[in-house]
C-alpha cells in the first residue's frame, strides 16, 4: 500500500477514535488487500498518535495467519480500573490472560524455544476493553478482515491484574473463567483460549522479533480471550475471574 492511502486510511481511523464516530467500512480505494497493508495502515495510525507504544497484542491461532499489532501506554491500566467512554465507546469487555518479559530476549539466529519464553514471562489476569472504530465489529471481522486488523485488530484498553511469576503451575485448559457485571454473570466457562496455553503466542512473538529487535524487559504481551467480547454496562463495575489464578475489575464511566 502506498505511503499517501495508509495515511488517507489511518486518518479516518484517527477521527473516529477523537469523535467516537464510527465508520461503515473503508473506502474501496483505502482497504488492505493483505496483512502487510494492515500493519501499514497500523503504523501511520501509531505515528499520528504519537503515544509510547508498550507492548503487542498478537493472534496465533493454529491453521490462521499470524497478525499482531501494538499497544499505547494511555490505553492500559490497572485494575481495579476507571475507563472512559470516550477511549472505548464500543463497551465491549472479555477476559485475558496476558504476560510481560522479565527479561530481554534479544535477537538472535537461533529459534527460541518455549521454555525459554515462558521463563522470561510473568502473567496476569486481565481484561481487554474491546473496541471497534467501525459500526458492526462482527461483520467486519467476518466479511472484511483485514480492514479488522487495520483497526488495531479492535484494541481499546487493557486492564492489568497483578503479575505473578508462577503461572506455569496452572493449567488454563482446566481454569474456571468468569465474566460478571452486577448480579449478572455475562459467561462462565472453563478454558477457552485458542491456543490451550496463553502463552504460546508469546513464544511465535519472540521468534519473529529474534531477526530485528528481540523483545526488551517490560513489554507487554496481549495473546488472545477466553470468553470473547461482550457488551456491558456503563458506569457500573465489571468483575472477572480465573478461578485460583485472580480477579479483576474494571467500570466504563461515561
Amino acid at each position: 500500500m502506498e505511503k499517501a492511502a495508509a495515511d488517507d486510511a489511518a486518518k479516518l481511523f484517527i477521527r473516529a477514535r477523537e469523535t467516537g464516530e464510527r465508520m461503515d467500512a473503508l473506502p474501496p480505494h483505502l482497504k488492505p488487500a493483505n496483512f502487510a497493508d494492515s500493519r501499514a495502515i497500523m503504523e501511520a495510525v501509531d505515528r499520528m498518535v504519537g503515544d509510547t507504544i508498550t507492548g503487542t497484542k498478537i493472534a496465533a491461532k493454529p491453521g490462521a495467519e499470524v497478525v499482531f499489532t501494538t499497544l499505547h501506554a494511555g490505553r492500559n491500566f490497572e485494575s481495579p480500573a476507571r475507563i472512559p467512554l470516550a477511549l472505548v465507546p464500543s463497551r465491549y469487555m472479555e477476559c485475558e490472560i496476558s504476560f510481560r518479559l522479565t527479561r530481554d530476549l534479544p535477537p538472535r539466529k537461533e529459534p527460541y524455544s518455549e521454555p525459554e519464553v515462558f521463563d522470561a514471562l510473568e502473567a496476569c489476569v486481565a481484561f481487554e476493553a474491546v473496541d471497534s472504530r467501525f459500526k458492526d465489529l462482527a461483520a467486519t471481522m467476518a466479511k472484511t478482515p483485514y480492514d479488522f486488523y487495520a483497526d488495531h485488530i479492535a484494541a481499546g484498553a487493557m486492564v492489568y491484574g497483578p503479575f505473578r511469576k508462577d503461572w506455569q503451575n496452572f493449567d488454563f485448559t482446566k481454569t474456571r473463567v468468569s465474566l460478571k457485571q452486577g448480579t449478572r454473570t455475562i459467561v462462565e466457562k472453563t478454558g477457552g483460549h485458542p491456543t490451550g496455553n496463553p502463552a504460546i503466542p508469546a513464544v511465535v512473538l519472540a521468534n519473529m522479533q529474534r531477526s530485528s529487535t528481540g523483545l526488551k524487559a517490560g513489554w507487554l504481551v496481549v495473546t488472545g480471550s477466553f470468553t470473547g467480547f461482550h457488551p456491558v454496562e456503563l458506569n457500573q463495575p465489571v468483575k472477572g475471574e480465573f478461578e485460583g489464578f485472580g480477579t479483576m475489575e474494571a467500570t466504563i464511566v461515561g
